[in-house]
């Protein structure tokens, strides 16, 4: 037999762990298929509706079920990511009994998994939005949208390859790193126009990458977007590059802890 290479061993885990973890979605309880679409899709149209309908809330100049949307979504994805990748290691401990399988693998397909589920979710929504309440759903920039979108799954990658080493290390601060998500689901701009916000609070929040990622997301699709000047991408692209640097160097430094939890 032809011995295989490192890239093809590679492409045929990722691909066996990515219909493992569908599969463990699929069928973790009843109608695994539609709730798996259904379920983020459920959740973001309360909010809408939360937000829009009962809190009465209007972004002027622009139809308010859109603008929270392209907020929403985004984030909610990134939280996904960084809080799968987190318990990617202990969900899968049994896998790494095979010299193939290393704990990144195991986080690269789950990646891999949100980023997919999440694109359906989005799809999905603004077709709707598009067919049945006749809204713009246009992209007036989409390769700006693609590159702040990448900037921040690759962000949310790394800091969930950072809070899994720390979670091995110290596991009772799983549940402290879930809840810390709910104060950055409000200070990052997802239920707020950025540019309605003080100057002396804006000052605090900017410290939040998520912030400049649903800022920029939103101003790629708008086409008369106002401008904040210090929302640009410089920060998060900087942060985005230092997390991963770090992300892999306690991933190197830990991987075999990983292994033998």
């Amino acid at each position: 037999m032809k011995k295989r290479s490192s890239l093809k061993v590679t492409q045929a885990v990722l691909l066996a762990l990515v219909i493992r973890e569908v599969r463990a979605r699929l069928y973790a309880r009843r109608f695994g298929a539609l709730w798996l679409i259904l379920e983020p899709i459920v959740h973001i149209a309360g909010i809408l509706a939360f937000v829009t309908v009962i809190r009465g809330r209007t972004v002027p100049g622009f139809d308010a079920p859109i603008f929270f949307f392209v907020g929403i979504a985004p984030f909610l994805m990134m939280r996904n990511i960084c809080l799968r990748m987190m318990e990617a290691v202990s969900a899968n401990q049994a896998l790494f009994a095979y010299r193939q399988i290393k704990p990144l693998d195991t986080m690269l397909a789950r990646l891999l998994v949100e980023v997919a589920l999440a694109g359906c979710v989005y799809a999905l929504i603004l077709f709707g939005m598009a067919v049945f309440l006749n809204y713009d759903i246009g992209i007036a920039h989409p390769l700006e949208w693609v590159w702040v979108l990448l900037v921040g799954i690759i962000f949310s990658f790394s800091v969930g390859v950072i809070l899994c080493v720390i979670v091995e290390i110290v596991p009772e601060l799983k549940g402290f790193l879930r809840m810390m998500f709910l104060p950055l689901y409000f200070i990052s701009g997802v239920l707020f126009p950025i540019w309605l916000i003080p100057n002396y609070l804006l000052k605090w929040i900017e410290w939040n990458p998520f912030l400049y990622i649903i800022d920029n997301l939103r101003r790629s699709i708008f086409i008369h977007y106002p401008d904040v000047p210090s929302m640009g991408m410089e920060y998060p692209v900087k942060l985005t590059v230092c997390c991963l640097f770090l992300a892999m160097g306690l991933y190197r430094a830990r991987h075999l802890r990983l292994v033998a939890l």
